[in-house]
């Protein structure tokens, strides 16, 4: 018997931007039109609530019925019939007709549609479809994505005088030409028959099993229409081949692959004798996988020793544990499903199937879309059967995950990274000519992988565990070195507290006056503060001129300088900034003893002294009144009589300045004059020439002697009295100056 392949027959045409897989709120919906004569004219789509169209129909042939399965979550939805030229499709021009189904009791159908436009409104409750197929997995034609069993297993049982024989013929490049024949020696029956064109094109390099029970033996009777045989490679394309095998052995295969038939040989294996196989041995052991000594080639039960101990049995994780015989898997497991096409033209109406246990998944793209990705939970304990499935064109046998689409591929990726399953472009080529190849499987298998996501075993995972570090490693779990904030700051270097927005923090602001020519000007300050301004001044306490307002020293400090302050006072001095009370009250007099009038009490000397009247022409002789006496002439009796009043009033002459060459006459009439007087610094003298001229103050003391001059400088002296003695020609005038 044939072994049939089993493939789940939907025809996707979904809009460029859909993706669908199995949620638990979906549902498969089943669109059916039978066209008119004009099928061109015709077109539907399905929109969601919100007026989004979620599917179109493909082009629509004339007189032809489709069936279309659209994959939708579940919700309210229109269908909606178009026909271009108005007319419909059910009357004039063909019986056409439309309609909407499933298998949870959705039906909805129009069989009058003669108008541009019909609306089916309708709710799609969640809804799988229903896969019929032999679910029984001993069953020799089993399909795994069943989930209707039709009656239709197929089970080979031999007695215990026949042996199971299974078959596996390969077929080269050209298929249609090859056909065989399978013959019970002992009777004669047919077991198989392949008459040649009964494979097609589609069947090119594909493998197909068949099984039978045989007593003694059966022939084997192999033919090519074209005369070739297998050797497909003998004219350009590839290579065929046959293998027969009984209890688990290889007793005749293929080794020419030339042979002939009409007009030729035909390569037959002559009767192929089979013995029944010998029975298996026993092999005792335990057959619980909950224990360590589990044998899984037992098939007598034995005595089970010691039960698995779950936990980490990687001595290189944190949580090693010494005593655990089997590492506990993670359970249930997120897996990442991605379906990828490179060339962005949708995978059409081809997909994949996941199974595991009673969940089942349905994965597909459309145009449009390079990649989508699903997350899916899965039991880490129990493998996954995935499958490829395709509409149109008869599947042979059951397909490993090999796509008829070069483009597409799909991946599953645990939650930790690890690709579980990668596949991609189908590899098998049609002589170079591009036409994809059909791909089966030696054996009624699928594809499996087991959703691994990892076990209890944690690593060691160094970095800084203090929530406060700026290091901190959240997946850390064991220690390392933690790095921390400057204080006041964050780990990005940023004030934790700062108010104003300068990027000084808060704790490290500085107040203070930021005026640089303010007196408390503080470079440091980062807040304004009061400012005070620079008052110059002697800030030594200590000194005569300090001054308590000032804040800045000027080098202005004056030494306290004792001693008498009253410019009225005898002892007055005017380099004294302190008084000291050692004031002496001036006492005018006469103070030469040589005087007439000499006053013994007097202290500062006056213009008031006289002597005796001398006897030398040009003697000077000061009167009482202020004025002065030259004497001119000898008059005995005035040097006698001492000045009396005679003589005083004879020689008596103011000093009134006068004119003219200088003589004897004219100091008489006192032609020599001084100013200003009083002065503050200068005093000219009125001279027909230079003179010389002392200085005395008030007390007595020369300050200043001089010669050939006609001015006198006081500017450095301290204001008072003075007295001046002027040498002219061989005369000497005394004249009193005030500086003031």
């Amino acid at each position: 018997m044939k072994k049939l392949g089993y493939i789940l027959v939907v025809i996707f045409w979904l809009v460029a931007s859909c993706a669908v897989a199995q949620p638990d709120d979906a549902s498969w919906l089943n669109v059916t039109v039978q066209t008119d004569n004009y099928g061109g004219e015709s077109s539907w789509e399905i929109i969601n609530s919100d007026s989004n169209t979620v599917a179109v129909s493909p082009p629509l042939a004339n007189n032809t019925l489709t069936n279309i399965m659209v994959f939708l979550p579940a919700g309210e939805y229109a269908f909606i019939m178009y026909d271009s030229f108005g007319d419909g499709i059910c009357c004039s021009f063909g019986q056409g007709f439309f309609g909407i189904t499933n298998t949870c009791g959705l039906e909805e159908f129009n069989y009058e549609f003669a108008e541009a436009i019909d609306t089916i409104p309708f709710v799609l409750e969640p809804c799988l479809p229903v896969l019929p197929g032999c679910m029984n997995e001993a069953a020799d034609n089993y399909n795994p994505w069943a989930n209707q069993d039709d009656g239709s297993c197929e089970i080979i049982e031999c007695d215990s005088l026949e042996t199971q024989v299974s078959m596996q013929l390969t077929l080269d490049t050209w298929p249609g030409e090859t056909g065989f024949n399978i013959v019970n020696l002992s009777n004669g029956q047919l077991y198989e028959q392949v008459i040649p064109g009964e494979f097609d094109f589609g069947d090119q390099l594909v493998t197909y099993t068949y099984d039978f029970c045989v007593a003694l033996g059966f022939e084997l009777v192999l033919i090519d229409q074209f005369g070739d045989g297998l050797n497909g490679s003998a004219s350009g394309g590839q290579d065929g081949g046959c293998i027969i095998t009984a209890c688990d052995s290889v007793i005749w295969e293929l080794e020419d692959l030339a042979f002939t038939e009409f007009g030729g040989t035909t390569e037959y294996s002559g009767p192929i004798f089979t013995e029944p196989c010998p029975p298996a041995p026993d092999v005792i052991g335990c057959m619980d996988d909950d224990y360590v000594d589990y044998n899984p080639d037992a098939t007598v039960q034995d005595t089970c020793m010691t039960l698995h101990t779950w936990g980490c049995t990687n001595p290189e994780a944190m949580n090693y544990d010494s005593l655990a015989t089997i590492s506990d898997n993670t359970s249930p497991c997120s897996i990442q499903i991605v379906l990828e096409d490179d060339a962005g033209d949708g995978w059409g109406m081809s997909g994949i199937g996941m199974k595991q246990g009673d969940q089942q998944w349905l994965f597909t793209i459309g145009p449009g879309i390079f990649s989508e990705s699903w997350d899916i939970m899965l039991d880490s304990d129990e493998e996954v059967d995935i499958y490829y499935f395709q509409d149109g064109g008869q599947q042979s046998s059951a397909q490993e995950l090999a796509f008829q689409t070069l483009h597409n591929s799909v991946y599953a990726i645990n939650q930790a990274g690890d690709t579980l399953l990668s596949e991609g472009s189908n590899p098998f080529l049609n002589n170079g000519q591009g036409a994809l190849q059909p791909f089966s499987a030696p054996e009624w298998k699928v594809y499996h992988f087991t959703p691994y996501c990892g076990d209890s075993c944690i690593p060691y995972v160094y970095g800084c565990t203090d929530e406060t570090a700026c290091n901190y490693n959240a997946d850390a779990n064991t220690n390392s070195e933690c790095n921390y904030p400057v204080q006041y700051y964050d780990c990005n270097n940023s004030c934790v507290n700062d108010y104003d927005g300068d990027s000084v923090c808060d704790e490290l602001e500085v107040v203070g006056c930021q005026d640089p020519t303010a007196f408390n000007y503080n470079a440091a300050a980062t807040d304004a503060g009061e400012c005070i301004p620079i008052i110059f001044g002697c800030t030594d306490p200590t000194q005569f001129n300090y001054d308590s307002t000032a804040n800045t020293e000027n080098g202005s400090c004056i030494p306290y300088i004792y001693g008498c302050t009253d410019p009225n006072a005898f002892n007055y001095d005017s380099d004294a900034n302190t008084d000291n009370d050692s004031c002496i009250e001036i006492v005018e007099g006469c103070t030469d003893a040589q005087a007439v009038n000499y006053d013994p009490l007097a202290n500062t000397a006056i213009e008031s002294c006289y002597y005796s009247a001398g006897c030398a022409v040009g003697d000077i002789y000061y009167l009482p009144n202020g004025c002065f006496e030259w004497v001119i002439s000898v008059d005995p009796y005035c040097c006698d009589n001492s000045w009396d009043s005679t003589c005083s009033t004879l020689y008596d002459y103011c000093e009134d300045g006068w004119d003219g060459p200088l003589t004897v006459d004219d100091l008489r009439e006192g032609k020599i004059s001084f100013y200003p007087n009083p002065t503050s610094d200068i005093v000219n003298i009125a001279a027909n020439s230079t003179v010389d001229a002392v200085v005395y103050n008030s007390s007595g003391k020369k300050v200043l002697d001089v010669t050939n001059v006609n001015m006198l400088d006081l500017s450095k002296y301290s204001n008072g009295i003075y007295y001046v003695r002027v040498s002219y020609n061989e005369f000497i005038i005394n004249h009193k100056i005030v500086k003031n």
